[in-house]
């Protein structure tokens, strides 16, 4: 998750360039890092402790981060907010600065038993992350947990390549707006919940099969359209159907083992299969490779897979796309797009995107 090129956060000695941001600016950017998670060490500062900060100062640091509204009503983790305080009371303390009262309170708060907010499974470690959408565009609150694996899942957060997958849709608006959307391993909802933000799909349908992450992905649906209204599905395998007024939103338990028991094609022919992250294990791929046939041939090879993958091994990748080509698909790779709105980090593993279609029948 740390943005490109991010060193360790060090103290400045020099005050900011006239071309830096403001000090407003600067808040906002530090706000919308914190927010999201982003590892203190790989925080961009943008000059902010290039001079001592004023008790003001301190506090409108804090309103923008561990004392947000959001936060304070959907909390990030203890641990992730006590690191965040920990650094900047080094920081501060290194320049002989006096900290701010509340900077105390909130840390020894972080470090109290209890903190995390009693969610449905403590055993599952869950907390909140909030994503600031380009152009003004909202917010995304999602549930997650911190760790790799969670209740024996990967699919509880959100992983670098789906923010890459968010970053390439922002920059690519026509072809995914107003489409019939399926996501494939949805997780917990970071791309599927971003194109019903904000690109009024007509319908999207987002799917896993791990038990836990659907209950995941599901309620971080309802937070994020708490007046959308619940339609009646008769499709066992939907959880939840609603409507937002411009968009149908469905979870679905998508199994790609027995994609053709599903009954999909009466929810939905999909215009666009989205999905990030699924290029992994080479025990799914022809799973996944029966899944791709049978959505395209519901909408007679006219729909696109748009998925983006975080190379993890190179021999993998490969596989999977001989075995698209084997089964005549066409595999175009697109540019990755720069970390802009979605913090990710390009330069620690190499993220790649394609397009897959296939010639009309």
């Amino acid at each position: 998750m740390k943005p490109n090129n991010c060193p360790e956060t060090t103290v400045e000695n020099t005050r900011p360039q006239a071309d830096q941001p403001d000090d407003d600016s600067t808040l906002k950017i530090v706000s919308k890092q914190f927010l999201c998670g982003i590892p203190v060490r790989s925080i961009r500062w943008h000059g902010l402790f290039e001079r001592e900060l004023t008790w003001d100062e301190q506090a409108a640091l804090l309103d923008v981060t561990v004392d947000h509204p959001l936060v304070r009503r959907y909390p990030l983790s203890a641990e992730y907010q006590a690191a965040f305080l920990k650094h900047i009371i080094a920081v501060l303390s290194s320049m002989n600065v006096e900290q701010h009262d509340r900077m105390y309170e909130n840390y020894c708060a972080m470090l109290s038993p209890g903190t995390e907010l009693p969610l449905d499974d403590p055993s599952i470690g869950l907390s909140y992350k909030h994503y600031e959408l380009p152009h003004g565009q909202g917010v995304i609150s999602l549930k997650e947990s911190g760790a790799f694996v969670t209740d024996g899942t990967t699919g509880l957060c959100s992983w670098q390549a789906a923010k890459a997958l968010c970053e390439h849709i922002s920059n690519n608006r026509d072809d995914f707006h107003g489409r019939n959307i399926l996501e494939l391993g949805s997780g917990v909802g970071l791309s599927g919940i971003y194109l019903a933000k904000c690109y009024e799909p007509s319908i999207i349908v987002m799917s896993d099969c791990h038990s836990s992450v659907l209950t995941a992905l599901k309620e971080n649906v309802r937070l994020n359209f708490p007046n959308a209204a619940p339609v009646e599905c008769d499709n066992p395998l939907v959880s939840l159907l609603l409507d937002s007024g411009n968009t149908l939103m469905g979870v679905m338990d998508l199994d790609w083992q027995y994609i053709s028991a599903s009954n999909l094609s009466q929810l939905i022919e999909p215009d666009v299969i989205v999905a990030a992250d699924i290029v992994y294990d080479h025990t799914l791929f022809p799973a996944l490779l029966s899944t791709l046939n049978y959505i395209f041939c519901l909408s007679n090879n006219r729909c696109k897979f748009v998925l983006a993958c975080t190379e993890r091994n190179q021999d993998t990748l490969n596989e999977f796309l001989q075995l698209l080509i084997g089964a005549k698909f066409r595999i175009n790779e697109e540019p990755v797009s720069p970390s802009r709105h979605f913090h990710w980090d390009s330069s620690a593993c190499n993220i790649r995107i394609f397009t897959i279609t296939r010639a009309f029948s």
